[in-house]
């Protein structure tokens, strides 16, 4: 209907021109087309009147701006991608977990375009990768976001400094951002979690990056819930991921992340640590004992740990295993006595301690300072583990070993 009157229009315009040109000429010659009577100056004076207005009706009216932008804006939305595709990434999805969060992000960047998708949690001034789907730029790999006075920040490797990505308002629009250091584009979508804790899914191409032809809203909204449902489901005690007394993961996990882990501070080139625990006196325990003393480790080691670091349960009772990422020798060493005192603390509301002088034993290995791949920094760790037993000394790290050091010993 809108498309037939404005042909109507502009044809009653035109046949008025026409009208007007031929009373023009007929004035001009002197000879009107029709007899005086008809009032032949009012007529001319109606119809300039009319087409003035016709011609003019954009400007007069102010319609046309209006329909403009709303046709505009119809066609940028026609462009939007919608993200149904995702449904069926949880769908049909074996197991709730770390590789559902992979799944979603390979399915959007096949929605939008971006040549990878990265899924990173900032924390503490601390950065973690957990999930991610393509092929990282260049200027990308190695680089680290950091929450910082309510903005995100870019950190290069090397001594290339940091930049401003942007702010981050209560909205969590989406962050366009161009480097002036190196050449890096991306857009970061930020996406609030639970307690806090902001994550940041970085949409980049390694040429000519443009922002995803995806509603925003709508992803960090399905994100966001995707990244609640995996921690709950980690968190729930479910058998298949967790200890359901202590709330730590079960041994068979520990292979695969670490494996994982150390594959990411082989690629980021970051420092990692890891922990081998073992408590004396803790198989001489009753049951009921025992699960009391494990579930103070446990707390101990949460206590003393960021959110970022793992921890699991050993292959036998009474053990334990942590990594702790972007961890050098010197730190672990710090944080092992702080989980010890933690431990030891948590322990004096319990009779049985005395009897039993329950005692816990941490060894250490560091990555790369005393072994490039995860087999050998599990054995050396271990190795640590035995030398602390033998020696009576709470904490060893394998770095200790090799100098020679007796450690210092901890009654």
């Amino acid at each position: 209907m809108k498309e037939r009157k404005r042909i109507n229009l502009n044809s009653y315009l035109f046949a008025n021109l026409v009208i007007v040109g031929v009373l023009l000429i007929g004035l001009w010659n002197r000879q009107p087309v029709w007899d005086v009577s008809l009032r032949f100056p009012n007529l001319l004076l109606i119809l300039v009147l009319i087409n003035t207005i016709l011609i003019f009706r954009e400007v007069i009216l102010g319609g046309r701006p209006i329909q403009v932008r709303s046709k505009q804006q119809t066609k940028s939305r026609q462009k939007m991608r919608n993200l149904n595709e995702l449904r069926s990434v949880l769908r049909n999805s074996p197991a709730i977990d770390e590789n559902l969060l992979n799944r979603a992000l390979l399915r959007l960047r096949e929605i939008c375009g971006s040549d990878s998708v990265s899924l990173y949690l900032l924390e503490n001034a601390q950065c973690r990768q957990v999930a991610g789907a393509g092929e990282l730029p260049a200027a990308l790999n190695g680089s680290r976001f950091i929450n910082r006075e309510n903005a995100v920040f870019i950190k290069f490797p090397g001594s290339l400094g940091e930049e401003e990505i942007g702010k981050i308002g209560s909205s969590n629009r989406p962050i366009s951002f161009k480097s002036s250091l190196i050449r890096l584009e991306l857009t970061a979508l930020p996406l609030t979690l639970s307690q806090n804790r902001l994550a940041l899914c970085v949409f980049s191409s390694r040429e000519a990056h443009k922002t995803p032809p995806i509603p925003m809203a709508s992803t960090a909204l399905f994100l966001e819930t995707l990244l609640a449902l995996v921690d709950n489901a980690g968190n729930s005690g479910d058998g298949r991921y967790k200890d359901k007394s202590t709330g730590l993961f079960l041994f068979e996990c520990f292979a695969d992340s670490f494996e994982t882990e150390v594959e990411r501070s082989e690629r980021y080139k970051q420092e990692m640590s890891l922990f081998t625990i073992s408590i004396r006196g803790f198989s001489s325990l009753s049951s009921e004992n025992a699960q009391q003393i494990a579930r103070s480790a446990a707390s101990a080691l949460k206590q003393s740990l960021r959110r970022l670091d793992l921890m699991f349960c050993g292959k036998t009772d009474g053990e334990f295993l942590a990594i702790l990422t972007e961890t050098s020798a010197e730190v672990a060493e710090i944080v092992a006595k702080r989980v010890q005192k933690t431990f030891a603390k948590q322990n004096e509301k319990f009779d049985f301690i005395n009897s039993n002088n329950l005692k816990m034993y941490i060894g250490s290995a560091a990555y790369p300072v005393d072994a490039t791949h995860g087999a050998g920094l599990l054995e050396k760790s271990r190795e640590s583990l035995h030398q602390a037993i033998n020696e009576n000394v709470e904490f060893k790290s394998y770095g200790a070993i090799g100098n020679g050091s007796k450690g210092e010993k901890h009654e």
